[in-house]
């Protein structure tokens, strides 16, 4: 796109192709025909005039239904906000359109991102793309799906206990929770003020830096191993759960390559990490609860009941005492995992304890063990494809 070989408009042009062509996905919420490829053609003329190209320069990329654009309806994948209509861009999507990259459409969702399966009750549920009548993970489903099906090299998401991670996993995709507060949140739908990371979903680690790089302020790289140099990895134990059994065989094979090519591994425990559920649970109601509250007492049947359910229950007094008793043992676990950097480079473990199953397959809440524990301490956290179990991500 860069080098003039491939026109912004023709790609943009084939992603708008694609996702009509795999609408059955149910991925996107709106797709914006006519403005994608008016930016298109003008990042193409602007490209033939001699004007530098951006990093993103001409990439179709996508933006979650909670993440602001001007002009666009921004409503979470919740009937009680269609008629919400931003006036300016997210400051993430300020920074793509910046960098060249343009927007085709807005990704379905798990309703206002409370939940992991991307099963909607008002707009149908997102399908995962290695399978039909199984779901693609959530709450950013349809980033995932989107990604996996080839329709957008990359797409944004937002993850408060693993909801860029777990689409990522089972959809076969990379996807990136960044550091708390690298990425600015300004302009996107909130679920926990405390927990939240806009983060990203990419069909490969580096276009997933790339994007990264671009809507996220610079790291402190002061920390990072000297490149070549074996790192010291870190299994992490005391989830509480074991992965089934063919996605421990996936993790054992993964270790013993990273163990092939002269990395160190051993197993690390940590206290706490097995009620990491537990104190997401007592976190985020009452934040999610506080955004909510004006429109939910006004169009309260506008929101799913059981999405309602979660809220009301924020709502209540004992709500604010939970978070308040959470957010402590959150930052000891954010101690523990601090400590165990002097001595490790990276910690590893599977991203979901089994792949996607059949829409209402009981117990969702179980995909939140290995993930939600890294937004109650803030640190990055990455799924990389490790293989397929039955033909499943």
């Amino acid at each position: 796109l860069r080098s003039g070989r491939l026109s912004a408009h023709d790609a943009v042009r084939a992603a708008l192709q694609a996702a009509d062509d795999h609408a059955r996905l149910n991925a996107f919420r709106r797709l914006h025909t006519e403005a994608a490829l008016a930016t298109a053609e003008q990042l193409d003329d602007a490209l033939a005039a001699g004007e530098r190209p951006g990093p993103l320069h001409g990439l179709p990329l996508a933006v979650k239904d909670n993440v602001d654009e001007a002009g666009q309806v921004c409503a979470g994948a919740c009937a009680a906000y269609e008629d919400r209509v931003p006036h300016a861009d997210a400051e993430v999507v300020q920074r793509l359109r910046a960098a060249g990259a343009v927007i085709i459409g807005r990704t379905h969702m798990h309703e206002l991102a409370d939940g992991v399966t991307s099963e909607n009750e008002a707009y149908g549920p997102v399908v995962n793309p290695h399978r039909a009548g199984h779901h693609p993970g959530g709450s950013s489903g349809g980033s995932g799906a989107a990604v996996a099906a080839g329709i957008v090299p990359a797409a944004l998401g937002t993850d408060t206990g693993g909801s860029v991670r777990i689409p990522a996993a089972l959809c076969g995709v990379v996807g990136i929770k960044p550091t708390a507060g690298r990425v600015p949140d300004t302009g996107v739908m909130p679920l926990s003020t405390t927990l939240d990371h806009v983060g990203v979903l990419a069909a490969s680690a580096n276009l997933a830096g790339a994007v990264l790089d671009v809507i996220g302020d610079a790291p402190d790289d002061a920390a990072r191993p000297s490149k070549g140099a074996p790192l010291r990895l870190g299994v992490i134990t005391g989830f509480g759960l074991e992965p089934d059994a063919g996605v421990a065989q996936r993790f054992t094979e993964a270790r013993d390559r990273l163990l092939q090519h002269g990395h160190t591994v051993r197993e690390v425990h940590l206290d706490g990490l097995a009620r990491g559920i537990a104190l997401l649970s007592a976190i985020y109601p009452a934040e999610a609860a506080a955004w909510h509250r004006d429109q939910l007492e006004r169009t309260p049947a506008r929101f799913s009941p059981v999405i309602r359910k979660d809220l009301e229950r924020g709502l209540r007094p004992k709500a604010a005492e939970k978070r308040a008793a959470a957010l402590p043992k959150a930052h000891a676990l954010r101690d523990q995992v601090d400590a165990l950097f002097t001595d490790h480079d990276l910690l590893l473990s599977p991203t979901t304890p089994h792949p996607a199953r059949p829409f209402d397959s009981p117990d969702p809440h179980l995909y939140l063990t290995y993930t939600c524990p890294f937004n109650l301490t803030g640190h990055p956290a990455a799924s990389v494809p490790m293989g397929d179990v039955d033909g499943l991500p």
